[in-house]
């Protein structure tokens, strides 16, 4: 199956897994696809919910989205029922450009995470954006990755290392940014009460 019209390239594609718990309940969490040929993997960090679904279900949606806004609430925040919909009876983005539902096989345990092999079993391409690279959706991007890490550093030095990288990505938001771009900054920043 060619994922590439539904987003996923060459190399890691960042997307918004969503994943649902025994009970049901949907999850959205940011990762980052491998693609090689037509390979499929992501490595999944323990204590996470993210983690504790896959290994549960053997499954996970990768939601293709460009929206800066999305991606950085998803990564920091629990989303509401609103954002989901259905797809196959899996829990997706209402509003991303694509999803994808794989079967996830692990094929690593390391100490602090998995490596799953990823099967797509169906696809949905809900618009086909063509968009120039913008480097400050990009910077949202990895503002956001850092960020995440940011709460659990614990040396300072690191710490202070990663916030002026931070705001090295803020100033390129600001710069090559739009409005959706901006945005998504300053909700990173008031989450990360920079």
């Amino acid at each position: 199956m060619d994922l590439k019209e539904a987003g996923l390239c060459e190399g890691i594609s960042e997307v918004i897994a969503t994943t649902r718990s025994a009970s049901r309940v949907p999850n959205a969490a940011p990762i980052g696809i491998l693609t090689r040929e037509d390979n499929f993997f992501v490595k999944l960090y323990k204590g996470s919910q993210t983690i504790s679904n896959v290994l549960l279900k053997k499954e996970l949606a990768a939601n293709v989205t460009d929206d800066a806004v999305l991606f950085v609430n998803a990564a920091f925040a629990t989303l509401s029922a609103n954002y989901f919909s259905l797809f196959h009876s899996f829990p997706v983005l209402k509003e991303a450009n694509s999803w994808i539902i794989f079967k996830c096989n692990v094929i690593e345990e390391r100490r602090e995470s998995f490596l799953f092999q990823l099967t797509p079993i169906a696809v949905e391409i809900n618009r086909q954006v063509m968009r120039a690279i913008n480097r400050g959706l990009n910077a949202v991007v990895e503002a956001a990755i850092l960020a995440t890490r940011y709460g659990i550093i614990e040396d300072e030095r690191e710490k202070a290392e990663m916030k002026e990288m931070i705001e090295r990505y803020a100033a390129i938001v600001e710069k090559c940014g739009g409005r959706r771009e901006k945005e998504a900054m300053s909700v990173l920043y008031d989450i990360m009460l920079l």
